[in-house]
Parts: structure tokens; C-alpha cells; sequence
């Protein structure tokens, strides 16, 4: 094939509307895919980039890491996909495959890892490339608009207990009934564990319990549950009382962020010390990680909750999605 033209919608600057953008995509390389994109997920990593809050961005370019579609074209060395097929791709677009984390299912950590949409054209467009190891074929069960939040927030919260080898029966709570939260539960739940839900929003009860949570509780009332949890995972972007959270843990639990807070996180290091606490992190999970992930999206009917929107009315999803008001993953669709 000779080049390709592909037409995305790209921020000119730092927290500016995404406009049209054409550009030329050359012919994939011997281990590369090319996908044409049926939908696209809007994670708040990809306004972060728009903004440029991580300092990372260059402009004009495409976000976009949450991408399903089907594939265009294919190198010369590709055995492991076809073209045609059903494939989703992720934050990740190229891992070394030869490092030590790579070598031992934890290719999340490359170091020469390629992110889709930084430093390169991402998912907000109708064509985009990428090593074929990194795209996933999508379950039949799964529906495409239903499988592209799954790429990043999916893998994210079961890379999470995955990461950090939560076991069956372990009471996990969830921090944040959003994007992220709302599939924490029913990974939780689907992984076997003993799930609650802690919101800021009492509206949020009973859908939280419809997404696997067996308890709602309000943060205003978590001084009632002293060493309730094992594993705490923070999807919310917001300062919260810390050390109050640490109080819920019980001997040799773990809080575990995965939402970040725009400040730094203060404790006193004795209110670790006494229950043996651990505080962690969590970017996402390995290629092994994703596939099983989809496997379990696929058996246990786990889908997130979304609305869609036309790629043309990208602004107007972003909007939705930084005034909170997305209930719970914005999707774009042709």
C-alpha cells in the first residue's frame, strides 16, 4: 500500500478544542498493524495530554488510547493477527519484548515502552498503527462500543488486583463510583472478592450495588469501619483524608491508587507501621494481564456503562467528561 490518508481531531495547543487534522500514515513495518477505528473511549488520561498537565505533550496531535476497530493492513512478519479481524488496542503501542519486564509478564514496566497517543497520533481518528503484539483480539461476546472503555479502564483496575495479587475472598473496596470505580466492582466481583463501594454521593447506592458492590457506604461514614478492607483501590481524582482511609485497612492491607490525587498524599508513617499498611500504585497490567482481562469481560458479561457521541462532537463529549457528568465512559463512534 502507499501512504495513507487519515483525518483525526487534534488539539493546536494546550487546553484547546480539538480541531481536524489530516495527515499521512506510511505502510506498517514488518511486526505492525494497521486499524481502522470503529470506536474510540475518552480516558481522562487523554485530557490530561489535551492540557498538557503532565508536561509531555507536543502539539498537533491525535489522543486517543481506547481503540477498537477492525484491521486494515498487516506487515510482512505478523502471524498472531489477521486482516479483517476484530482487535482492540490500548495505552501501550510498542513494548521492547527483550528487557527484563517484558521477559517476565510485566511488559507494563518496559522502560522503551511507545505510548499510542504520546509522541505519536493516537485513537481519535479513523486509522491507527501499531505493533501487532500490543492489539488484543475482541470476544464475540463483547460489543465494540462496550469493549473500547475496557482497553485502558478495564485493564487498569483488573491490573490492579492482578499487579498486586489480591486473593479470592479478600474484602476489596473501591474508592470512586466513576469511570474507573464502576468497573473495579465488577471485576471485583467477577474476580471473587468481598466488594464494597465508597462514594461521596448517595444517588449512587443502588447502581453501585448493581455493579457487584455487596456494601455502599458514604465517606462520611468510613470512622465506622477500622480494619474493614485488605485492599483499598483509589480511583477517585480528588485530596481526601488519607490517613482516615489507612484506619480502614486491616493488618498487612494495601491502598492502592489508581486515580490520582492533584496533591501529595501526607501520612504519618506510624499509622503504617502498626498494621504493617503498604501504599501503592498501579499503571495498568502486562499483555498476558489484558488478555485475561477480556476473558473475563467476556464470561462474566462485564460491561461498562457509556455514553456516545459522533467523532465530530468530540468537544462536546470532553466537556461532559471534565464537568463530571458522564455517566460513566464517553465513547466515540462514527
Amino acid at each position: 500500500m502507499s501512504e495513507l490518508p487519515v483525518k483525526g481531531f487534534a488539539p493546536e495547543k494546550a487546553r484547546a478544542k480539538l480541531t481536524q487534522l489530516t495527515y499521512n500514515m506510511s505502510k506498517p513495518k514488518a511486526r505492525e498493524v494497521i486499524i481502522e477505528i470503529s470506536h474510540c473511549g475518552i480516558c481522562y488520561s487523554d485530557i490530561h495530554l489535551i492540557d498538557n498537565d503532565w508536561g509531555i505533550s507536543n502539539y498537533p496531535f491525535v489522543p486517543g488510547h481506547e481503540i477498537v476497530g477492525t484491521v486494515r493492513e498487516i506487515g510482512s512478519k505478523v502471524t498472531n493477527i489477521k486482516k479483517g479481524q476484530r482487535v482492540g488496542l490500548g495505552w501501550f503501542s510498542k513494548v521492547c519484548k527483550t528487557c527484563t519486564y517484558c521477559k517476565s509478564d510485566r511488559d507494563n514496566m518496559c522502560p522503551s515502552s511507545e505510548a499510542t497517543c504520546v509522541g505519536r497520533n493516537g485513537g481519535f481518528a479513523d486509522f491507527v498503527k501499531a505493533d501487532s503484539e500490543m492489539v488484543y483480539p475482541i470476544p464475540k461476546e463483547i460489543k465494540s462500543e462496550h469493549a473500547a472503555p475496557l482497553m485502558c479502564g478495564g485493564w487498569t483496575v483488573h491490573g490492579a488486583f492482578r499487579g498486586y495479587k489480591v486473593k479470592k475472598g479478600s474484602r476489596v473496596a473501591v474508592l470512586g463510583i466513576g469511570g474507573l470505580g464502576h468497573l473495579g466492582l465488577q471485576f471485583g466481583k467477577a474476580m471473587g472478592f468481598k466488594m464494597t463501594a465508597i462514594t461521596s454521593t448517595k444517588n449512587k447506592v443502588k447502581e453501585a450495588k448493581s455493579f457487584g458492590a455487596s456494601n455502599v457506604i458514604t465517606i462520611d461514614q468510613i470512622n465506622k469501619f477500622e480494619k474493614a478492607f485488605d485492599f483499598l483501590l483509589v480511583t477517585a481524582h480528588a485530596d481526601l483524608d488519607w490517613s482516615q482511609l489507612l484506619n480502614t485497612l486491616d493488618v498487612d492491607g494495601n491502598i492502592c491508587f489508581v486515580g490520582v490525587p492533584p496533591s501529595t498524599v501526607n501520612v504519618h508513617v506510624f499509622s503504617l507501621l502498626m498494621k504493617r499498611l503498604s501504599i501503592s500504585a498501579n499503571p495498568g497490567g502486562s499483555r498476558k494481564m489484558m488478555k485475561e482481562m477480556l476473558r473475563i469481560a467476556a464470561k462474566h458479561k462485564i460491561k461498562p456503562k457509556i455514553e456516545t457521541f459522533t467523532f465530530n462532537k468530540v468537544n462536546d463529549a470532553i466537556k461532559k467528561v471534565k464537568s463530571n457528568k458522564i455517566r460513566y465512559r464517553a465513547v466515540l463512534t462514527y
